[in-house]
């Protein structure tokens, strides 16, 4: 393991975070972490959120009863809180929503053997919604005033079985593309036609250029806001949809987002 134990990084170890959503990881990431670390995450957000937690990468020393490096999280402020988990290996560990508007991520490492670590983000209530109603609405944080730094928001649309979803985005107000690679490395709207990161990607767009209409293949949709820590703009502005009917149609307002619901004709 590393023994050069003057990275400024390790002084960037745990903190007390406040915003719609963020982003942790283990010291030193994605490189390997140090020996004998001890950091804590405390996250607070607004009273009447809760907070979920979603890990990207994990990869710490593994053993039985995770008792060497490992992750744990707590349902509050602080380890006496109910413990909603404890894991350490490559296996990345589930997805977390607390009970209240706080939660607490320690990791700790022994005096050997060591990983790549982990990165995780977190987001509340405020920037995440599901989505199931037949109409509704939903916007950037914010909006339409500019939206935060350093979020990752989630608004997933799941409705019944065998209703397809269509989806016309309203005129944008993102920050540009990168000029040197042309892509939406900064501030971006991503959509999936499914209910996860995982699912095929339909899109991603940023700047104000307006994305062609899209079709679900199924009765799920994921559209995740991700902002970086600099430029900031609106967000999503509000958009009224004029459409032709689409079999049996029902039109949905979401994220600012005109929807149209389509059953097929029995």
């Amino acid at each position: 393991k590393n023994e050069n134990l003057c990275r400024p990084v390790f002084y960037m170890c745990g903190g007390v975070l406040t915003g719609l959503s963020g982003v942790i990881s283990s010291p030193g990431y994605p490189q390997e972490y140090s020996n004998n670390a001890d950091c804590s995450w405390a996250i607070h957000v607004s009273n009447t959120s809760v907070v979920s937690l979603v890990f990207l990468d994990f990869q710490l020393e593994n053993n039985e009863g995770c008792n060497f490096d490992f992750v744990a999280v707590f349902d509050g402020p602080t380890v006496t809180h109910r413990h909603l988990g404890k894991y350490c290996g490559a296996d990345k560990p589930p997805k977390t929503v607390t009970t209240s508007n706080q939660l607490l991520v320690v990791f700790k490492s022994d005096f050997n053997i060591g990983g790549r670590g982990f990165k995780a983000y977190y987001y509340s209530g405020e920037c995440q919604q599901v989505l199931s109603d037949v109409s509704g609405n939903f916007s950037s944080p914010h909006f339409p005033n500019i939206y935060p730094n350093n979020i990752n928001c989630h608004w997933s649309i799941t409705l019944a079985a065998g209703y397809r979803i269509k989806l016309y985005f309203p005129v944008m107000d993102l920050e540009d593309r990168n000029s040197l690679s042309d892509e939406c490395d900064y501030d971006y709207i991503a959509v999936y036609d499914g209910d996860s990161q995982t699912d095929p990607l339909l899109g991603r767009w940023c700047g104000k250029d307006q994305p062609p209409s899209l079709i679900s293949k199924g009765n799920k949709l994921l559209v995740v806001l991700s902002t970086d820590r600099n430029e900031a703009h609106k967000g999503f502005i509000h958009y009224k949809n004029r459409h032709k009917p689409c079999c049996q149609s029902l039109l949905v307002y979401l994220c600012k987002i005109p929807i149209v619901i389509c059953k097929p004709l029995s």
